[in-house]
């Protein structure tokens, strides 16, 4: 009897073997099929697919046979598989190979074999298909052509079943990082560790670590081992004791050891140290730059090389690490900057049925609400309720307002002190809308209870002033009048000039002061309205009639455009007017000499739009925010050509927002500019 002969490159179909996960496994009819197929068709009482393992042939699947295996040294099939053609003994006995071998001399009673070697997908030879008889006979060519498209058959289960095993392989990875990264109970260090104990158990390695690596040091970030006290967060080594130092060196590519004292790195300081045999790593990159490493190691070797499905694994578990790591450090960075924000950033959040949160706010909540975060963000009505009741309505309005229209929310109010006084705050925010019909505002809330009180005792003074100074106004107006009309006596023409730039100048300052009174009744709500509803052609025709000398006088011409006539809105007819002259004399003021200012008046959905367009230098994009605030102009230094309050805008706004409509403007620098104002329209008659 002759034992056969290993084949050269035995270790690498050994490991391909084991690739196919076949030994040892279940009967499967896809093998089963086959072997009644391969008896039944070439009519031989046996057939087997063997496997040919390193000391036995083992059966995947065998009919007519009740042995699951046989020693490797007395095999057929270990002969078979030393060459690609079929291994056909036609009569056992007549071969010195076999004429003594137990398997013919006794049970089974082998005379006749043919074997074809099965192959997996890189071409190593792991086994055979093969038929048996118990009586010498031939084998024609069409019977080996047959045995051959039989085998490539079981071939293709093979790699039928490799590509099953596969993607079952990739889907549990897969899962397995679903649920890590899904995980949210606990603080970031306990998810990282649960982490890495659930990727050791899929990886069957004892030891996870993610590491951090400057310059030449290792320092332990985050770990998980079952042993306790062998290794502890923080712990910092030389690079050169880790076997990372052979993954930064390589360029940051993923490294996998399977038994490293068998490998090239088998005189490592690591392995030297602490004797790990199978160790697989993949970088994290931050930035661009190499933060360090996920590495998972044990003291055992693998009996099989890692999958390309562990290794794309582990890379996917470095990303999940590099941005739970990214996400800390810019959250650390933008807590030191909210820190040094005064007041207090947040986010308000406002549900369809009306219940609200703060999903974040800044540490400044306790100094703005006396309230803490975590409160804040499951409920908010403990935080309206410290609003002043006077100020309740106002906020919830102008919220709802923000809401409805997507647009920037502004407010001012009161909120109640630990002390039990009250303070006042403003916030700015920008709405978002969310699928679930929830609205979430992003912006900030500062106190600006010192502002406040600077701006009443300033609005108080202003009112004071205005009051006092138009009775002599007045008086010193009158004056001038009668004596330039001649009441005093003929007057001489320097004596008239000066007299002449005095009345000039107090009808500025009546003006002026005319203003401030405006502004000062609109913004305490004083102002006297009597909206009723009227047709706005008429009222624009009068307005822009009654700035027609003005423009005269600079020589600008003043176009009117009604596209939709007969428009009707609520609003007081003079407070319309003067809404509408403050943005004509704009526009002429700023319009270049013999130019023309635009006057359009047309509907845009539900609204009443009135335009004025003029050909002037445009607003400076310096301006643009706080072009509606009072005594506002863009170039405030006393060399400054344009004259005017800096309130006409002002007013405008509030006067618009008092009739429940809104001004605007769009302009580009340097082409003009466009200012408008709207009202809801109504239908004629309404009341």
């Amino acid at each position: 009897m002759k034992t056969p002969d290993f084949p050269p490159d035995e270790a690498h179909r050994l490991s391909a073997l084991d690739e196919l996960a076949l030994l040892d496994t279940p009967p499967e009819e896809r093998f089963d099929r086959l072997t009644r197929l391969a008896a039944r068709t070439l009519d031989a009482p046996i057939a087997l697919v063997s496997l040919v393992d390193s000391n036995r042939q083992w059966f995947k699947s065998r009919h007519g046979l009740d042995a699951p295996e046989t020693a490797r040294d007395v095999s057929f099939c270990g002969h078979a598989i030393l060459r690609e053609e079929p291994l056909i003994i036609e009569n056992a006995l007549n071969d010195e190979r076999f004429h003594d071998n137990p398997l013919v001399t006794g049970t089974p009673n082998i005379r006749f074999y043919a074997g074809a070697p099965l192959h997996d997908r890189h071409g190593h030879r792991v086994g055979t298909l093969c038929v048996i008889d118990r009586k010498p006979r031939s084998f024609a060519n069409e019977d080996k052509a047959m045995l051959r498209d039989l085998a490539n058959l079981v071939e293709r289960e093979f790699v039928l079943g490799e590509m099953r095993d596969y993607y079952d392989e990739r889907n549990r990875a897969l899962n397995v990082l679903t649920e890590i990264a899904m995980d949210s109970e606990g603080d970031t260090d306990k998810r990282a560790t649960r982490a890495l104990e659930i990727a050791c158990d899929y990886l069957g390695l004892e030891t996870g670590i993610v590491s951090r690596v400057t310059d030449q040091a290792y320092t332990v970030h985050w770990h998980y081992t079952p042993e306790k006290g062998i290794l502890a967060n923080g712990t910092t080594v030389p690079l050169d004791r880790t076997y990372c130092s052979l993954l930064v060196s390589t360029g940051g590519q993923v490294l996998a050891i399977e038994h490293m004292a068998e490998s090239p790195y088998n005189n490592h300081r690591c392995y030297e140290i602490f004797r790990l045999e199978s160790y697989l790593a993949a970088p994290i990159w931050i930035d661009g730059e190499i933060f360090g490493t996920v590495n998972f190691s044990s003291r055992h070797p693998r009996n099989r090389a890692f999958s390309a499905t562990e290794k794309m694994f582990v890379t996917l578990f470095a990303d999940w690490i590099a941005d739970t790591l990214y996400r800390i450090q810019h959250t650390e960075t933008l807590n030191k900057l909210v820190t040094q924000v005064p007041g207090m950033l947040y986010q308000y959040r406002l549900w369809p049925d009306g219940h609200s949160s703060f999903p974040y706010t800044s540490p400044a909540i306790q100094d703005i609400y006396g309230a803490a975060a975590e409160e804040a963000a499951v409920d908010a009505s403990k935080l309206i309720a410290k609003v002043h009741p006077d100020d309740l309505a106002g906020l919830r309005e102008s919220i709802q307002q923000s809401a409805d229209s997507l647009t920037q929310w502004q407010h001012r109010y009161r909120v109640r002190l630990k002390t039990g006084g009250w303070s006042w705050i403003e916030g700015l925010a920008q709405p978002e809308a969310l699928p679930d019909g929830s609205i979430l505002w992003h912006g900030y809330i500062t106190n600006v209870d010192e502002r406040q009180k600077i701006d009443e005792m300033k609005d108080q003074f202003i009112s004071t002033v205005s009051h006092e100074l138009r009775t002599p106004l007045t008086s010193i107006s009158g004056a001038l009048e009668l004596i330039l009309g001649g009441a005093t006596g003929p007057v001489g023409d320097k004596t008239g000039q000066m007299l002449r730039i005095a009345q000039r100048n107090s009808s500025q300052l009546r003006h002026l002061i005319d203003d401030l009174l405006d502004i000062e009744r609109l913004v305490s709500g004083n102002a006297a309205m009597e909206p009723s509803f009227q047709r706005l052609d008429d009222a624009v025709e009068a307005a822009v009639e009654e700035i027609q000398p003005m423009a005269r006088n600079r020589d600008i011409e003043l176009q009117l455009t009604v596209t939709t006539p007969d428009l009707h809105a609520s609003f007081d007819n003079s407070r319309l007017t003067q809404a509408l002259t403050n943005l004509l004399s704009n526009a002429i003021k700023f319009s270049p000499e013999g130019g023309v200012v635009e006057v359009r008046l047309s509907q845009a959905g539900t609204q009443a739009r009135l335009e004025v367009t003029d050909q002037g230098p445009g607003v400076p994009d310096s301006f643009r925010n706080r072009i509606f605030q009072k005594f506002a102009q863009a170039n405030s230094t006393s060399s400054r050509t344009k004259e005017g309050t800096g309130l006409g805008l002002a007013i405008t706004r509030e006067l618009m927002q008092a009739m429940g409509g809104d001004v605007g403007f769009d302009s580009e620098e340097g082409r003009g500019a466009c200012f408008w104002i709207s009202l809801p329209l109504a239908k004629p008659g309404a009341k």
